[in-house]
């Protein structure tokens, strides 16, 4: 078979933290190859430099269709014939197929103006290339299913000829009928010479599609298996496998009487009537894979984004926030995943940062009973700083989360969210924040942990919701689960 891409010795770091740690791999014409690995493994690292996203650390070597790169850029990777379709729907749903298709590359006539009729004609004949007959180029996109917007995403990565598709959680989205659909396209597209490296966490998806499977552990090469000589329960094994230290041992005590409940969280095919409850005193954690709906089910409880019926109780009395600043009224804090985008002020001090919720409610600021309460912050929680005045963005990741964190307990609460809460976080600032969650465990408030790093949830969490495709499948506690169960159960093996 003819080789079409190489990567020989490629690592990524950021900020000292490896993230890819010396791949090799091959990918040949007619060949379908399955990255496969947890949350965090570095999958998506991986497809971003093939693509030309991002640039490998220097040493590494990527050989495509016989030439060799130190690395490649998006537009460069894209004249070579490599295709990248990411998770999300990249598309305008108030445009034609043919629209879309030729989007940012228009056919125009001689007065300029877009020739829709040439684009429709030339839309039609790439769908009937790849055999799909149920779209046409002059359909609008909003009338078409999610399974046939990602064909439509497939026809426009290939318009220019792709040799190389690489496809990022394509049926994530998507019903049975639907991704049956996609992966049978998938199939006669590989039939048909194109090399694929096809992404995907559930696990049935990459035997049925899959010539060879790469398993990434913590960024490294875990395994490379053919598909006919492998299975299930021993890809799960090459996944997981980790040493014991990566666990925290955690202090565990009674929990209260007190109940929060989470009652009928709804909203579309995102979160599907979700519900639970948390003992006071108790941290409850939501694993699942990307795109099984955590997110959106904790920034629901929040009030950041639309809940069409959810309602939350705490002792009977009903708390459901109406938006963020109203949960924060009554008593519900969260720290959001994307500290940069939901959490810090940037160009603010770690002052500010700290004091901004306290000081929304008073007409004046004593500054220097400010400064006091920041300086307990700062020794509290080991905020390690030059003053409270240094802008926060200068704080290591570790930091700014500890940053947030005080901000959060300086007003009386009640219930805790945290959203991936050492995510790009050192090890040394992990357990840090992980004393600072349990203390507010202790003191008798309800905590909701987030993480898709699986030895972090099994190390804090009293029990786990285990949440797929939007729905809270099974709850379980956590001293009888071991993290092989844990991840058959999120990809339902």
């Amino acid at each position: 078979m003819e080789k079409l891409l190489e990567l020989k010795e490629i690592t990524k770091s950021y900020s000292g933290v490896t993230v890819l740690d010396n791949i090799n791999i091959e990918l040949f014409a007619g060949e379908v190859l399955c990255l496969v690995g947890e949350n965090g493994a570095g999958k998506s690292t991986m497809i971003k430099i093939i693509s030309g996203v991002i640039a490998p650390d220097k040493g590494g070597k990527i050989t495509a269709f016989g030439n060799s790169y130190e690395r490649l850029f998006p537009r460069q990777a894209i004249d070579l014939g490599i295709a990248a379709i990411y998770q999300d729907i990249d598309l305008v749903d108030n445009l034609t197929v043919a629209d879309n298709i030729f989007l940012g590359s228009e056919k125009r006539k001689k007065n300029g103006f877009i020739d829709s009729k040439k684009q429709e004609t030339l839309a039609d004949e790439l769908l009937a290339k790849l055999k799909i007959s149920s779209i046409t180029g002059n359909m609008m996109l909003t009338d078409l299913s999610t399974a046939q917007k990602q064909c439509v995403q497939i026809v426009k990565a290939l318009k220019k000829d792709a040799k190389i598709l690489i496809l990022d959680e394509p049926t994530a989205s998507l019903g049975d009928e639907e991704t049956k659909t996609l992966l049978e396209l998938v199939t006669r597209l590989a039939k048909e010479g194109m090399g694929i490296i096809y992404i995907s966490h559930y696990i049935d998806e990459l035997f049925k599609v899959g010539d060879r499977l790469l398993i990434l552990k913590d960024g490294r090469m875990a395994g490379i298996k053919n598909a006919d000589e492998t299975n299930p329960e021993e890809v799960i094994h090459a996944m997981i496998g980790r040493d014991a230290s990566s666990f925290y041992a955690r202090e565990y005590f009674p929990l209260g009487e007190g109940i929060l409940e989470v009652k009928n969280f709804v909203r579309g095919k995102i979160v599907n009537d979700v519900g639970f409850t948390v003992r006071e005193g108790e941290v409850f954690g939501l694993g699942g894979l990307v795109g099984a709906g955590r997110t959106e089910l904790v920034r629901m409880i929040y009030g950041c984004d639309k809940n069409e019926k959810g309602k939350v109780f705490l002792n009977g009395k009903d708390i459901t926030p109406e938006s963020p600043s109203d949960a924060i009224r009554k008593g519900i804090f969260m720290i959001f995943e994307d500290r940069k985008r939901d959490g810090i002020l940037p160009l603010r001090s770690v002052k500010e940062n700290i004091m901004v919720s306290a000081n929304e409610k008073k007409e004046y600021i004593d500054l220097k009973k400010e400064t006091k309460i920041v300086n307990e912050s700062i020794t509290t929680f080991d905020i390690k700083l030059s003053s409270q005045e240094t802008e926060i963005t200068n704080l290591s990741g570790g930091n700014q989360q500890k940053a947030l964190i005080a901000r959060c307990v300086l007003d009386p609460g009640n219930v805790y969210i945290f959203d991936e809460p050492t995510k790009g976080v050192d090890i040394g600032a992990k357990e840090e924040i992980y004393k600072h969650i349990l203390s507010l465990a202790k003191k008798g408030n309800y905590i909701i942990i987030v993480s898709s790093d699986m030895p972090e949830l099994l190390s804090m969490s009293d029990r786990i919701g285990i949440m797929r495709e939007g729905s809270l499948l099974d709850i379980v506690q956590t001293k009888d689960t071991t993290e092989s169960e844990l991840m058959r159960k999120y990809v339902g093996f």
